[in-house]
């Protein structure tokens, strides 16, 4: 069992059902895997109003941006070894709304936001304590972009152990 998992059982085990939102390594566990396969990859289209400067870059007026919300989660500068999985990076620092914005940012993201954390982490807590799951293939997984969002090109493929005993 890996060390991530091990650690969730844990804090799981020692929390009871109605402070499940306030488990900070399960919290962790999905800022994590949001960070590094975000649902969208884009934001929506943002319409420069006039003539600007970002950054050293010249935007002229009505030009259309979009940020990569995949591309900000991947900078090694906010987050040193991007491709590895480690949740603790979230235990440790606050990220700021533009450098994690794993539903979009502003005004315009994603309405569905409080909603889909709700729905990850009682999915993660509901899986990782009630049953026996592994990985079919060891082998790195890659995103793909469908339409606005990513999912896992081939999908994840598991092996169900059963039960764990309560």
């Amino acid at each position: 069992m890996s060390l991530i998992k091990q650690k969730l059982i844990t804090e799981l085990q020692e929390t009871d059902n109605t402070n499940i939102f306030k488990s900070p390594y399960l919290t962790a566990v999905c800022n994590e895997t949001l960070r590094i396969y975000p649902v969208a990859m884009l934001t929506f289209p943002r319409q420069a109003t006039t003539n600007t400067e970002l950054l050293d870059y010249q935007i002229p007026q009505d030009s259309i941006l979009m940020g990569c919300i995949y591309l900000i989660h991947h900078r090694e500068d906010l987050y040193p070894q991007p491709e590895k999985f480690i949740p603790e990076r979230f235990l440790h620092r606050q990220y700021s709304p533009y450098e994690f914005l794993p539903f979009g940012g502003g005004v315009r993201r994603c309405l569905g936001e409080v909603l889909a954390l709700t729905e990850i982490i009682l999915a993660i807590a509901k899986i990782i304590t009630e049953y026996d799951l592994v990985l079919a293939e060891d082998k790195q997984l890659k995103p793909k972009r469908r339409g606005v969002v990513l999912s896992h090109e081939d999908g994840v493929k598991m092996i169900f152990k059963g039960k764990l005993k309560k």
